[in-house]
């Protein structure tokens, strides 16, 4: 019978509140308005294990941190800890574990103690860091569906703040896709736009370009997204950002799902009609191929992207 390793017996320290304490008194109050009316923002990071350089290298953490100074500002935190202490306890956080294998690290701010739904403080944060390797889809790909639920708009719940309450509608689209047996979903517009997945932003090729939903299409303003737009030039791969009809999903030549837990993941059909051949094309990973050399520091190009934990 095979068994899953549960990480969490991994984590030994956590931090809450900018300090560090084991992972198992970190505890927050049942009444938090965090946690009861979804007054939280977070940021998902990945951190790269190089063997060779025998270090863990936090990708794009500056971005990340400036995305989430966004999301504080947006929620209307009362005097949330600096960027820079974020950063410090991030660092702190990893190190105390002692990680040695590729890392996912969760930072969550929130409105704590006891509050009203229009409460902003009193502020508190954690950062809780645990072993994650790739996703095996990273080689094989998956199937989607067109979920039913459609994406939340920019007047109402927006997407561009990484704020816990808006995946309530990703989870929505998630079981959509769960009970038809996909592996994946992507989100419609009111106007039957294409938006995004429940965790992350689609490209699809059509006639050797790659075509991504633009910002305005209520989507997260993704750092993967922004990477892939940023090396695909490089590799003689055009890119485009704008409005994505439905029925172009059907016509994509290869596709795929980005995001800090996806990477960058093949998709191989929608709505059970194959993306090309059905498999992860080649434009797909040459793709992969460039991404992962950068965030393990294979490569010396986009140093900038990288903050080294035990070599820093």
């Amino acid at each position: 019978m095979t068994t899953t390793h549960d990480s969490r017996t991994d984590i030994k320290w956590v931090s809450q509140n900018n300090k560090l304490v084991p992972y198992a008194d970190a505890k927050i109050s049942i009444m938090a308005p965090g946690l009861t009316f979804a007054a939280l923002v977070f940021e998902g990071f990945r951190a790269y294990w190089n063997a060779e350089r025998k270090d863990l290298l936090i990708f794009r953490m500056e971005d990340h941190l400036k995305r989430l100074e966004f999301s504080m500002a947006l929620l209307e935190l009362d005097d949330p800890p600096s960027l820079e202490t974020f950063a410090n306890d991030i660092l702190e956080t990893i190190t105390a574990n002692d990680f040695r294998d590729d890392t996912y690290i969760r930072l969550q701010v929130y409105v704590d103690e006891w509050g009203s739904m229009n409460s902003t403080g009193p502020v508190g944060s954690s950062v809780i860091c645990r072993p994650r390797p790739r996703v095996a889809n990273f080689q094989t790909g998956q199937k989607f569906i067109v979920s039913s639920w459609r994406r939340n708009g920019e007047n109402a719940s927006p997407s561009r703040m990484k704020a816990s309450g808006n995946y309530l509608n990703s989870r929505l689209a998630g079981l959509d896709a769960k009970r038809q047996g996909a592996g994946g979903a992507i989100m419609l517009n009111d106007d039957g736009t294409v938006g995004e997945g429940p965790g992350g932003c689609v490209f699809i090729l059509r006639d050797g370009v790659f075509i991504t939903p633009d910002v305005t299409s209520n989507i997260l303003e993704s750092i993967t997204r922004g990477t892939i737009l940023d090396i695909g030039p490089s590799l003689g791969i055009p890119m485009v950002e704008r409005r994505v009809g439905r029925t172009e999903l059907y016509l994509a030549e290869e596709a795929f799902y980005c995001g800090t837990g996806q990477e960058i993941m093949p998709i191989t059909a929608f709505d059970g009609k194959s993306v090309g051949a059905g498999e992860p094309g080649p434009l797909t990973r040459k793709l992969q191929t460039r991404f992962d050399n950068i965030v393990r520091g294979v490569t010396d190009d986009h140093s900038d992207w990288r903050t080294p934990v035990y070599k820093s």
